[in-house]
């Protein structure tokens, strides 16, 4: 094309097509104003001088900025992994320092154990035939306390955690009406627990036991202290025993609760961490070393896996769940059963109870797990702990033979079973899995097989004589630890939307305020550089054809 006066008449005029877009309009208008109010401030005060804090401003909207930015992200976020679970997810690193860590290792002392003693009023009588019933009478109770310590805690590369747990029993002189002094009268374990034993011996064995019993005077009954009966029971024929065949006789103090404590200690190793889940969460994994007791040949009898000691079941608790529930005493775990809704601390928990049948005989003999071999089955209602006990002749069952079978109780006066005071359960709150209170009881029996061989004996032959009864109860939870839980599964679930939509605002604000700033800070200095001449001018003020 024909050039006039140094221009192109078909050129593109970048100036027009710029200036008259509305866009640019705009941002013309703004500049302008911004600079019009630069003048005026120049103006009013012509002898100002830019301060060095002034110039820091603009960093300061930058870091609101910032901030701004990270709110709304953490808002964001809260909406898809909420702070229960995050909460949930961490307790299940079992994390040194953290409460949930910290309350398990030295656990509170909220565990009673309340002991009852069966007297016997009229044994003598009774093994004359002067009496058709043995008559026993409840003496109780005596209250101490379960220290629980967890000690030697290793974190396994596998995801489990293995510690050593002991317990140890306190006496409280000032809960306690009744004097460990006090006298009863009780079975002797050392005449009478040993004749059962000896049920199927040959009978010139039974012949020497009965020289042997004569030869000491020991008594089928004793009278002593309920100290005594606790902690040091013993007797002539069990010290010569023990002496002349330590193998058969590995223990000479039968003390109830010395049998029990004297080595309460285990090295347990349970679930725990994300890797198994909330739902396996300080499940027992392995107990002293192996999958069980190794009391029972049975496997699935002696498996102790997927119980729990107590101190607290697994997260996420359902209500068709069957807890299993880890007491040595009674050499077995035990499951637990959903039985209602329970409201405590002001959060729903959930009541399971031990159900009717926990010691009763299964319907198929062959399904008979709790049975020492050679012994013959015991009425429903009792179970076999022998091998706890160094397999002398001791079953278990709720207190007052609750739910035995009426051969169990035929030869017995006295007792009197009730589901409020025999029965066990456990309050769990689901989220969490901690016990709000839970209560253990059972009893302990003397199981006297066939006495023949034994003419003293023989009126106490195929008949359980109760010993004693345990009662373990949690309390309840310390202050501290309720609180936390209530915050941690009532509050923080019901404000944990209001907390995301908090943190979405106040960063959207915090965004808004720090740009805002930023304009005004910039608008004050004036531009330096026209924002329409970023776009159309240059050195040589050149126009050329496209």
């Amino acid at each position: 094309q024909e050039v006039s006066d140094g221009e192109c008449t078909d050129c593109l005029d970048l100036k027009k097509v710029f200036i008259s877009s509305p866009k640019i309009v705009v941002w013309s208008a703004l500049e302008e104003a911004a600079k019009q109010r630069s003048a005026q401030q120049a103006r009013r005060h012509p002898h100002r001088k830019t301060n060095k804090k002034d110039e820091s401003k603009p960093k300061r909207f930058i870091w609101l900025f910032l901030l701004g930015c990270v709110l709304i992200t953490v808002g964001i976020l809260t909406f898809v992994w909420k702070p229960f679970d995050i909460l949930m997810t961490e307790r299940l690193k079992m994390m040194k320092g953290l409460p949930a860590y910290d309350w398990w290792q030295n656990p509170p002392d909220e565990v009673l154990l309340r002991a009852y003693v069966f007297n016997i009023t009229n044994g003598d009588e009774f093994m004359r035939g002067e009496a058709d019933k043995l008559i026993v009478q409840e003496v109780g109770p005596y209250v101490f306390r379960e220290k629980l310590y967890h000690t030697n805690v290793s974190f396994n590369d596998n995801g489990t955690l293995t510690y050593t747990a002991t317990r140890k029993l306190i006496y409280l002189p000032e809960m306690n009406t009744l004097s460990l002094n006090d006298t009863v009268i009780v079975a002797n374990l050392a005449v009478m627990g040993a004749a059962s034993y000896l049920s199927n011996a040959p009978y010139f064995t039974k012949i020497a036991f009965n020289l042997f019993i004569n030869r000491f005077g020991t008594k089928p009954f004793v009278r002593l202290s309920v100290n005594d009966y606790f902690w040091n029971f013993t007797d002539p024929l069990l010290m010569f025993g023990r002496s002349f065949a330590p193998s058969l006789v590995p223990e000479d103090n039968m003390g109830i609760l010395n049998q029990i404590y004297k080595d309460f200690t285990d090295v347990v190793t349970v679930h725990m961490g994300v890797e198994s889940g909330p739902r396996n969460f300080f499940k027992i994994a392995k107990y002293n070393g192996a999958n069980g007791l190794q009391a029972w040949d049975n496997e699935t009898c002696d498996s102790v896996e997927g119980s729990s000691e107590g101190v607290s079941y697994h997260q996420n608790v359902f209500k068709n769940d069957t807890v299993k529930y880890l007491r040595k005493t009674i050499c077995r775990a035990l499951p637990l059963y959903y039985g209602g809704d329970v409201e405590m601390y002001g959060m729903i928990g959930y009541r399971f109870n031990l159900p009717n049948n926990s010691f009763s005989r299964p319907e198929n003999e062959n399904e008979e797990c709790y049975r020492e071999q050679g012994y013959p089955l015991l009425p429903s209602g009792l179970s076999d702990v022998s091998p706890c006990y160094y397999n002398l002749p001791i079953a278990s069952s709720f207190p007052h033979l609750m739910y035995a079978e009426p051969k169990a109780i035929e030869k017995l006066e006295g007792l009197t079973p009730d589901w409020d005071k025999h029965g066990s359960a456990a309050i769990i709150e689901p989220n969490t899995g901690v016990p709000f209170t839970a209560w253990a009881r059972s009893q302990s029996n003397l199981i006297m097989h066939s006495m023949s061989g034994f003419p003293k004996l023989k009126r106490f032959s195929n008949m359980a004589i109760p010993m004693f009864w345990l009662e373990y109860k949690q309390m309840g939870l310390p202050s501290y630890i309720s609180t936390l839980m209530y915050f941690s599964v009532v509050i923080l679930p019901s404000i944990q939307l209001y907390i995301s939509l908090s943190m979405l605002i106040i960063g959207f604000i915090f965004y808004l305020i720090s740009m805002v700033r930023m304009w005004k800070s910039v608008s004050y200095k004036g531009a330096k550089y026209s924002i329409i001449k970023l776009f159309y001018s240059s050195r040589n003020e050149t126009t050329e054809c496209v």
